[in-house]
């Protein structure tokens, strides 16, 4: 646009000066001084912008030029790492990446296999078929039967431990306590080597109270054997231990010092299984008023808390079992009828658990003395 402009101002000067000599200076020119005073000052201007142009052109064409450099060096510029100006190779771009890759294949076999790991110890004990042989066999105790599979599976599925497992079931006469003990037995006998499974029966064991420190130094030289050599062969030892409420206080004692935490490594991989009728009025004056044994674990602490110390210790877990209904008593009748070789008559079995004694609460009615009486029944007929 400029360009056009100052060509066609050369021209009219041109033209002016043509003008002027052919008429030999007879004739004035077409434009005034003013006005070619004027187109010279244009003129000179637009020389010197164009020149201006050209001249920076041709420094921003320079590679070699500082403003080249400096927008050059601005664009490339690179923070990697700690501000520096070095790009990183490719390869050392993409070197983090297998290995975090490679980490976490560890670290989900790891994982796998201690799961496996613990799936493996719990299956040696056959857990899930004990669970079935107690809900076929006890009646009318699911929750307690629920609580006591829930310790032994967290307890048994690793055989590193902070204390030993200590569970104590208490519940009034005639509700499974010692069948349910017989069945503990059994099973654990029959997936473990049959010297670390201990049946302590208090009636058998310890008959006279007068004995009782000699008892006491006994069952402490036997669960002191069997501990030791449960530990030698990588495996945990049960004792179930039945009507502990005969034991006397030296027998309670030394069970009390074998579920403290600050014993060496192979007394604490032991479990222990009191079974007790001791606080069942307790629990019975808690079933009858919420039909369910849930919250009765705290009244039972108290109550057998005045008794011994024993039943204080935080390794110790109490399972309180409830009391047995009427229809419970009617399939206690005919299991031991059919295991008698009677023909299970209902109409009789029914007549048979009227005679028995029961509480009533909220429409329910509980057995006073649970099963207690349906073997001498049974053997009447």
């Amino acid at each position: 646009m400029v360009d056009c402009e100052e060509v066609s101002m050369d021209v009219q000067v041109e033209k002016e000066r043509g003008n002027e000599e052919n008429e030999g200076g007879q004739r004035t020119s077409i434009f005034s001084p003013q006005l070619k005073a004027m187109m010279r000052i244009k003129k000179k201007y637009l020389k010197r912008s164009n020149s201006v142009k050209l001249a920076v052109g041709s420094v921003a064409s320079d590679p070699k030029s500082p403003q080249t450099r400096k927008s050059k060096r601005r664009k490339s510029r690179v923070l990697f790492p700690n501000d520096t100006l070095i790009k990183p190779k490719k390869d050392e771009r993409s070197r983090a990446k297998p290995f975090l890759v490679l980490f976490s294949v560890i670290v989900f076999v790891q994982v796998y296999n201690a799961i496996e790991n613990l799936d493996d110890h719990v299956m040696k004990y056959d857990l899930e078929g004990l669970e079935r042989a107690m809900h076929r066999e006890v009646f009318g105790q699911p929750e307690a039967l629920e609580e006591l599979m829930d310790h032994l599976n967290d307890y048994l599925s690793t055989y590193a431990h902070q204390h030993p497992l200590a569970l104590s079931l208490h519940g009034a006469s005639g509700v499974g306590k010692s069948h349910l003990g017989r069945l503990l037995v059994r099973h654990f006998r029959s997936v473990v080597e049959d010297k670390l499974v201990v049946h302590y029966l208090s009636k058998h064991h310890c008959p006279l109270k007068e004995a009782a420190q000699h008892c006491a130094s006994a069952l402490a030289r036997r669960i002191t054997e069997v501990v030791t050599r449960a530990e030698e062969e990588e495996q945990i030892p049960f004792f179930i231990l039945d009507d502990v409420e005969l034991m006397p206080p030296p027998l309670l004692d030394i069970l009390q010092t074998f579920l403290q935490p600050d014993q060496t490594n192979e007394f604490l991989n032991v479990v222990y299984v009191f079974l007790s009728s001791l606080g069942q009025s307790e629990i019975t004056a808690h079933v009858l008023q919420n039909a369910s044994t849930a919250g009765a674990h705290k009244p039972l602490r108290r109550a057998l808390s005045l008794i011994h110390p024993l039943w204080t210790e935080p390794a110790l877990e109490l399972i309180p079992l409830s009391l047995l209904e009427r229809e419970h008593i009617i399939q206690c009748f005919l299991e031991e009828m059919t295991l008698e070789g009677f023909y299970p008559d209902l109409s009789h079995v029914e007549r048979l658990a009227d005679e028995l004694a029961y509480h009533s609460a909220a429409g329910r009615q509980y057995a006073k003395t649970g099963c207690k009486q349906i073997v001498g029944k049974v053997n009447q007929l």
